[in-house]
């Protein structure tokens, strides 16, 4: 009897340890990846390891060994532009300017210098819009850009610059150099940084500091807060602040016009509204 009952404890005994390690073994499974560059185990792979082919790898399926493939014989490229029709001319703009802000190559639209390298002098509205030369252009949608510019200006540029771009913003008061006014004569069309190209570039790329000094950059780079188009809106915007400040201002209407002398920016109700 007491044989029988030692046997019958051992058999549970093992039967129980068997168990205890059958549910430990996918638990210690689910420690994958754990301090090792071993392979995950994958007792479920479903699609975690789909066949694919990587750009400008090796394949070993077709005979050039080249994975990425050639276009078919005969075929040319076929894209969205050659889809538009002439009664879609709007389309036609946005994607005009999309494949330009891709390329990046008018230096005016994209880094606001001149083939010279020297700064443009007023903001390239036309090109902005995406409209071709000669094009009319809409006062509705330079007005249009006068508000992205305060949108983006009130985001961007009033904590250093304050509202009316005075350089009084409250992280400007405290900054570690003091914040110049746009209002300063300097910045006027015709003083000495009153090209609207220098502004852009400030705006893209900031201004740098005194060299050696910390941090290398006394206004940084903006160029990933705001696009291209976008700096060239705040532009426009500082203008319309500065055209507020003139006394007379059909005097100043002649400084704020595109390259093509047409009249950029006008006293709209966004130019004087400098409150947030």
């Amino acid at each position: 009897m007491r044989r029988a009952a030692s046997s019958i404890r051992s058999a549970s005994g093992a039967v129980l340890g068997v168990t205890l390690l059958a549910l430990l073994a996918p638990m210690a499974a689910g420690c994958r990846g754990d301090r090792t560059d071993k392979p995950p185990r994958q007792f479920f792979p479903d699609m975690d390891d789909s066949p694919k082919v990587k750009p400008q790898t090796q394949s070993y399926f077709f005979e050039d060994g080249r994975a990425m493939r050639e276009p078919v014989a005969g075929t040319v490229p076929f894209g969205r532009h050659a889809s538009l029709r002439p009664a879609t001319l709007e389309a036609q703009r946005l994607i005009a300017m999309e494949r330009d802000d891709m390329l990046a190559e008018d230096d005016a639209l994209y880094r606001g210098v001149n083939p010279d390298g020297s700064y443009v002098q007023r903001t390239p509205v036309r090109k902005v819009l995406g409209l071709p030369p000669g094009a009319p252009v809409d006062p509705r949608a330079v007005l249009s850009l006068v508000e992205e510019g305060k949108k983006q200006f009130l985001i961007n540029c009033l904590p250093c610059h304050g509202a009316s771009g005075d350089g009084d913003g409250l992280v400007g008061q405290r900054w570690s150099s003091p914040v110049p006014s746009y209002h300063q004569p300097q910045y006027y069309p015709g003083g000495e940084k009153g090209q609207d190209g220098y502004i852009f570039h400030v705006i893209r790329n900031g201004v740098a500091n005194t060299p050696g000094a910390q941090p290398p950059l006394r206004m940084p780079s903006y160029a990933e807060n705001v696009s291209p188009r976008e700096a060239w809106a705040i532009v426009l915007y500082i203008r319309a602040l500065q055209r507020t400040r003139l006394e007379r201002l059909s005097d100043a209407g002649s400084s704020f016009s595109d390259d093509d002398g047409h009249g950029a920016v006008a006293a709209s109700p966004a130019a004087k509204e400098t409150t947030p």
